[in-house]
C-alpha cells in the first residue's frame, strides 16, 4: 500500500472465533485450578496450583488469545513479532495473573482483596496487550487513540476483578463453564478495544530482524504453551490424588488405633472393679 495510507480495521471472523475459544478454554482450566489453590484448612495456598492457574489464565486465556487475535486483524502485509517483547509479554501476563491469584487466595476472601487483586491483574493484562503490540514488526506505524486506551484498561481491570470473584465462588461444572465463557468475552472485549485504539498507517518497507517471529508460527507457540499447561495440570492432579489417598489412609489408621486403645478412665475403672 502507499505510504500514509490508513489500514481499515477489519478482522477474520474465523480467527476471532478461535481466539474466543482459546480464551474460554484457558479460563476454564484456570477456574478448575483455582478451586484447589487453598489448603483444606483454609490457611495458606498451594503454589503449584497458583502456577497452573496463572499459566492457564495468563498464558492461554490472555497471551495466546492476544496473538491469535492479532493474526485475526486483516493486514495488507506480513506482520512479524520481536521475540524479546513477545517473551516479555508472556512473563508479564503469567506473573501478574499469578500474583493476583496468590494475593486473593492467601487469606479469607473479601471484596477489598478482590478489587486490589483485580487491579493488579488488570494492569498486567493491559500491559501484556500493549507490550504485545510493541512487538509488532511491520511496514507501518501506530497512531494511538488515548480514550480507547483508557477504556481498554478499565475493561481489563473490571474483567480481572470479575475473573477473580468467579475463580473463588463457582462450584459446579455448569457454573464453571458459564463463568469461563463470561471471562473469555471480557478478555476478548479488552483485546479488540485495545486493537481499535491503534490506527495502522503504512510506511516504507522495513527489513525484519534476525530474531523476529513470523505471525505464521504463532499457532505453534499457542499449542506449546497449552501443552505445557495441560501436562502440568495432569501431573499436579495425579500428585494431589496420591497425597489425598495417603492422607485419608493415615486418618483411617489413626481412627482404628484410637478405637483399639481403651480410654485411660476405663482402664482405671476396670482395675478398681478387679
Amino acid at each position: 500500500m502507499v505510504e500514509g495510507t490508513v489500514v481499515p480495521l477489519a478482522f477474520d471472523a474465523g480467527l476471532v472465533a478461535l481466539s474466543y475459544v482459546i480464551a474460554a478454554l484457558g479460563a476454564y482450566v484456570a477456574l478448575l485450578a483455582a478451586t484447589h489453590i487453598r489448603h483444606e484448612d483454609g490457611i495458606g495456598v498451594r503454589v503449584s496450583y497458583v502456577a497452573i492457574a496463572a499459566f492457564s489464565l495468563g498464558g492461554i486465556a490472555i497471551w495466546s488469545m492476544h496473538f491469535i487475535g492479532m493474526q485475526a486483524q486483516k493486514m495488507p502485509f506480513v506482520v512479524g513479532y520481536g521475540i524479546g517483547y513477545t517473551v516479555l509479554s508472556l512473563i508479564v501476563a503469567v506473573g501478574f495473573s499469578g500474583a493476583a491469584l496468590w494475593y486473593v487466595g492467601r487469606a479469607r476472601f473479601s471484596g477489598i482483596r478482590c478489587l486490589i487483586g483485580g487491579a493488579l491483574a488488570g494492569v498486567g493484562v493491559a500491559a501484556m496487550h500493549y507490550i504485545g503490540m510493541a512487538a509488532m514488526r511491520m511496514p507501518a506505524d501506530l497512531d494511538w487513540h488515548p480514550l480507547l486506551i483508557v477504556v481498554s484498561v478499565l475493561i481489563a481491570v473490571v474483567a480481572a476483578a470479575a475473573a477473580l470473584w468467579l475463580a473463588f465462588h463457582v462450584q459446579s461444572i455448569l457454573q464453571r463453564g458459564l463463568a469461563a465463557l463470561v471471562m473469555a468475552g471480557a478478555v476478548c472485549g479488552m483485546h479488540y478495544t485495545g486493537a481499535a485504539a491503534a490506527m495502522v498507517i503504512c510506511t516504507a518497507p522495513r527489513p525484519n530482524g534476525a530474531w523476529d517471529l513470523s505471525g505464521l508460527s504463532l499457532p505453534y507457540m499457542t499449542f506449546l504453551v497449552s501443552a505445557v499447561v495441560l501436562i502440568a495440570m495432569r501431573w499436579q492432579l495425579q500428585r494431589s490424588s496420591k497425597d489425598f489417598r495417603a492422607h485419608l489412609a493415615a486418618r483411617v489408621d489413626a481412627l482404628i488405633d484410637t478405637a483399639a486403645i481403651p480410654p485411660a478412665a476405663d482402664l482405671i475403672a476396670e482395675r478398681k472393679n478387679a
